[in-house]
């Protein structure tokens, strides 16, 4: 497969996890009673929104429009269903797990690409996934001794 071909599939990979990521922080927000968690969430949807649109004009470079990539997938309107009730788990383990495959599809991205100008936006988009990455685990940890000490209660 040529590296262009590579670039592309990868590109297109990041805008599909970008748009996915953003409904489920969304969706995530939505189920959650504090603030704090809240505003996180809601935060890293906006910075995947931002995400969306960085990947859709580096797609745009290669003659490839966002709404093509989209057409493949049908999966949008299970992506953008909410539940009312509030979850009892980690909300923030599969959110966890979302940033670390998408760091791992950024960062074999930008050994691909060498070009300088898509390089310094790949490098901000990493430091901002680390940034994510680092505050989940900090709410994770959170969240999980919260679950506990609340359990230890009411036994």
């Amino acid at each position: 497969m040529s590296k262009e071909k590579e670039i592309i599939i990868l590109l297109q990979r990041l805008l599909n996890q970008s748009r996915h990521d953003k409904l489920m922080y969304l969706n995530t927000a939505d189920r959650q009673n504090l603030p704090t968690y809240k505003r996180f969430l809601n935060q890293q949807a906006i910075i995947r929104n931002s995400m969306f649109y960085k990947f859709s004009a580096l797609l745009s470079d290669y003659g490839i429009e966002a709404e093509e990539v989209f057409f493949k997938r049908s999966d949008i309107h299970q992506l953008m269903r909410t539940t009312i009730k509030r979850e009892k788990t980690n909300p923030f383990e599969k959110c966890l797990e979302q940033d670390h495959i998408f760091r791992t599809n950024l960062m074999e991205l930008m050994t691909l690409d060498t070009v300088q100008k898509n390089q310094e936006i790949y490098h901000k988009q990493l430091v901002k996934i680390e940034a994510c990455i680092s505050e989940n685990e900090f709410y994770s940890e959170e969240f999980a001794l919260k679950d506990l000490t609340s359990s230890d209660l009411l036994n």
